[in-house]
């Protein structure tokens, strides 16, 4: 949730304006187009806290710890095999996705059907992230439309048409994590956003299968 200026100037660019600056050269984004960002809990000098109507216009913010040990050591293996340096061979690699395919994955998901129940869940689960004691901030209604959009690209992974409470209750915490932000007293106690958030799964009564 920090950056150093110039990188906060470039996502703002790039969300709001639909357009990036390389090398002094203004070009838009065509559609499909995505803003993936990376966070480094451990080194801050010289970055400073994204604004919050920033950080609410990224869908998900999803946490990659450490590999396994057989992932480390596979991954240590294929990047020392017969190489020089540190360059990634990508050469391997192949779409799997055109523009044009993402566009109509994009309308497919949209036509994922929620039930209205599911919607008034989405929207009382949002409104007791305000409301939660030791919840300085909690999500807006952007927060709302965004669990249903990611739980509707959930079900269509699962192969379905609809969208189930489940689908719901695993996608708010990469969804609402970062549109929260906890009292001092809550972080002393050693709670996090997604300490809050489980508590919120067991208390906000979801509609029934």
């Amino acid at each position: 949730n920090r950056a150093s200026p110039r990188t906060q100037s470039a996502l703002l660019q790039a969300m709001q304006e639909r357009m990036v600056t390389v090398a002094g050269e203004d070009r838009h984004l065509a559609k499909p187009f995505h803003v993936l960002a990376t966070q480094n809990p451990i080194e801050q000098e010289g970055t400073y806290p994204l604004p919050e109507a920033q950080i609410d216009r990224f869908l998900l913010k999803i946490h990659i710890d450490y590999p396994s040990q057989e992932d480390e050591s596979a991954l240590v293996r294929s990047v020392t095999g017969n190489r020089i340096g540190d360059v990634l061979d990508v050469s391997e690699g192949q779409p799997v996705l055109t523009p044009t395919g993402i566009l109509s994955l994009q309308k497919t998901c949209a036509q994922v059907r929620v039930d209205d129940s599911l919607h008034d869940y989405a929207v009382r689960f949002v409104r007791a992230t305000r409301s939660w004691p030791g919840v300085r901030v909690g999500a807006g209604p952007r927060g709302g439309i965004a669990v249903i959009r990611a739980s509707r690209a959930a079900a269509l992974m699962e192969g379905r048409d609809f969208v189930t409470p489940d689908d719901m209750k695993r996608m708010v915490l990469p969804v609402l994590r970062h549109r929260m932000l906890l009292a001092p007293e809550l972080e002393l106690e050693g709670r996090t956003a997604d300490s809050v958030l489980e508590q919120l799964i067991e208390q906000v009564d979801a509609p029934r299968q």
